[in-house]
């Protein structure tokens, strides 16, 4: 049993009501600030009366409001409702009144901005469809959900006292033998031996003889009518308030057999919340045998205080953790680190768009097979910053992943002048140039494509080639018809790919032609933009140095010049260069497309390479260079340049 799903209006950022769906063990929110990562995990703590949320209710902030004419006006409403699926028939018979249609249990809770005598909101919570159906707080009471926040105290929540962490641990292992003592009126252990504790202490020689002074001082002081018996001994301690005096210690050296142990206090931030969560997961391990509801830990932004190892450490073992003892674990990230370390299936992405806010589970992305394969081995750190980001440009290599950001900044200087835009970088616009290594984004568009092809089944008697065949014809249709593919959810967020055309080696086209291609992925080009209205790949003639060096005289004059600094000889390549470049000076003739080819066969050659290139080119990028238009075209797509009104 596991919570699949929330539905969640008027609460906070989210007014239109939306749904958030969940996967058992491991869920991964992932999302730029503001994207509702928070709400979403505090609407399962005010559904579930989690205890820190219970305590602080709901309050006016909690409303979703917007500022209209300096005025606020807030919603007078606000409603979440969860769903749990996967009971078993036990489950079914405990949960009988929370049941729906379906057989799920399902829990919802309302507000309304209307208090009551005590001042307060009023608020109803109901299980199953009807909200005047009786309703069974048991369940509720059963249901284990524990909370972390982002700016969490790990050690003031295991420091000692009423309410400690370690001590509702102990008290949650121990409950059975508690019970079962109190019935026959005995001691626990613990109590029994801090019994005779005190009372070896009280008889100790130094205690004794204070003892007997104070009496003796009393007497003197107000006589045998008036006087006071006292004694010097431990206070008598129930088993709870024992437990509640315990502390959690700590030490470096797990080899050292010495039993040297230091204070949680001079202990660091990061390993406090290491300790922290394990006496939370212990907890939940420990008494996975005695209940069968839910166990729910929420955590809000799990990389706080921690090195990148400790982070990858630790999110593996809460997967295996959840795995192993049913524990859902709903995490907010603003970690690509962490994005990376887990199945991209695990992953909820939350965007800001101008609509409201979409959420979107990866696994309802209709990824296939081989894409799901594909996208679990390559999505590394530096990629999962799509998760985060506005708008994303997949790019081929390392010379793209440098230079079209600055591209971009000589594009968006003239759009600036021209008043099409204030935006005056990619990085301004929260847009990310995520380098692929290779032409692979179509795995990663099948995330915001919106859609996936229908794979048919071998026909009887089809052999395996001709069904191969078939196959790819189908998936390289340019527009796919109904029967064909089927809609998905999409992460609400553009993006295009800039990948090469890549015609024969010894073809160099000009401005005006369009050699054929070899790139086997050229054929996604017309098929997004048919199927599609926020993806779109943008191909140039040949290669990316090729069509810079194209683009202009100017262009090629630089790249020219950073070529002629870094050969390693005076030979005819080098005359070569000089040449091309005295003759640009000179306005002479010039076979552009010659020059060009000759350009990427020296950023290609061996004393260079196109991402040593790239880098001396990106120093010198000025407001003379001309974008490439396949490069400013993929940019006003994504920034939807003049789409605005």
């Amino acid at each position: 049993m596991y919570l699949s799903k929330i539905s969640i209006k008027n609460f906070r950022v989210f007014s239109d009501a939306v749904e958030v769906s969940f996967s058992k063990g491991l869920n991964l929110l992932v999302g730029e600030n503001g994207s509702g990562k928070s709400t979403a995990v505090d609407a399962i703590r005010a559904l579930l009366g989690e205890n820190e949320f219970s305590r602080r209710g709901i309050i006016e902030e909690d409303f979703y409001s917007v500022f209209c004419e300096s005025q606020k006006k807030s919603s007078e409403s606000l409603f979440i409702s969860g769903v749990f699926s996967n009971l078993t028939e036990a489950q079914k018979v405990e949960y009988l009144s929370w049941l729906d249609e379906d057989f799920n249990a399902k829990l919802s809770f309302e507000v309304q901005r209307t208090l009551n005598r005590r001042n307060n909101y009023k608020q109803k919570r109901w299980g199953g469809n009807s909200s005047n159906s009786f309703f069974d707080i048991e369940p509720l009471n059963d249901i284990q959900c524990v909370y972390l926040p982002a700016l969490r105290d790990a050690e003031r929540r295991l420091r000692t006292g009423r309410g400690s962490r370690l001590a509702r641990f102990i008290a949650n292992l121990s409950a059975d033998d508690l019970k079962s003592k109190r019935e026959k009126d005995e001691l626990m252990p613990l109590e029994q031996d801090l019994k005779e504790f005190n009372e070896k202490a009280a008889n100790e020689s130094e205690i004794k003889n204070a003892t007997e002074l104070i009496n003796s001082s009393i007497m003197s002081a107000v006589g045998n009518v008036y006087g006071q018996k006292t004694q010097i001994r431990f206070n008598i301690l129930s088993y709870e308030r024992i437990i509640e005096s315990l502390q959690l210690l700590f030490s470096d050296d797990l080899s050292s057999n010495l039993n040297i142990f230091r204070s949680l206090s001079e202990n660091s931030l990061g390993y406090n919340n290491l300790i922290y969560i394990a006496t939370i997961l212990a907890e939940f391990e420990g008494l996975k045998d005695r209940y069968t509801t839910p166990r729910i830990l929420l955590i809000e932004e799990l990389e706080a205080h921690l090195h990148p190892q400790l982070q990858i450490k630790l999110l593996q073992y809460l997967q295996k953790q959840a795995t192993e003892f049913d524990i859902q674990v709903i995490i907010t990230t603003h970690s690509s680190l962490l994005a990376a370390s887990v199945p991209f299936e695990s992953i909820i992405a939350l965007y800001k768009t101008e609509e409201g806010i979409s959420i979107t589970p990866l696994i309802d992305c209709g990824v296939d097979k081989s894409a799901s394969g594909f996208l679990n081995r390559w999505l590394d750190a530096t990629k999962t910053a799509l998760f985060f980001s506005k708008g994303n440009i997949f790019v081929e290599g390392i010379a793209e992943a440098i230079l079209i950001p600055e591209l971009a900044k000589v594009y968006l200087r003239k759009q600036n002048e021209d008043g099409l835009t204030k935006v005056t970088s990619l990085e301004e616009a929260g847009i990310s140039v995520i380098n692929m290594n290779g032409i692979y984004f179509p795995y990663f568009m099948q995330l915001y494509n919106g859609y996936s092809v229908i794979i048919p089944k071998q026909k009887d008697g089809e052999t395996e080639k001709d069904y191969k065949e078939r196959v790819h014809t189908l998936i390289h249709k340019d527009v796919l018809s109904s029967g064909e593919f089927v809609a998905t959810k999409k992460i609400e967020a553009r993006c295009v790919a800039i990948t090469d055309n890549d015609p024969k080696t010894d073809v160099y086209p000009s401005k005006d032609d369009h050699a054929e291609g070899n790139n086997p992925q050229l054929y996604y080009a017309k098929q997004i933009e048919n199927m599609t209205e926020n993806c779109r790949v943008f191909i140039n003639r040949k290669t990316f140095e090729y069509d810079l060096a194209l683009e202009s005289r100017h262009n090629a004059k630089m790249m020219l010049e950073i070529l002629i600094e870094e050969i390693p000889t005076d030979g005819s390549n080098k005359r070569d260069m000089e040449d091309y470049i005295a003759k640009i000076d000179a306005g002479e003739t010039i076979d552009d497309t010659k020059m060009a080819g000759f350009i990427l066969k020296q950023v290609d050659s061996n004393y260079m390479g196109k991402g040593r290139f790239a880098q001396l080119l990106a120093e010198r990028i000025d407001s003379g260079f001309v974008v490439p238009e396949y490069i400013s075209n993929a940019i006003s797509f994504i920034l939807m340049l003049g789409e605005r009104a």
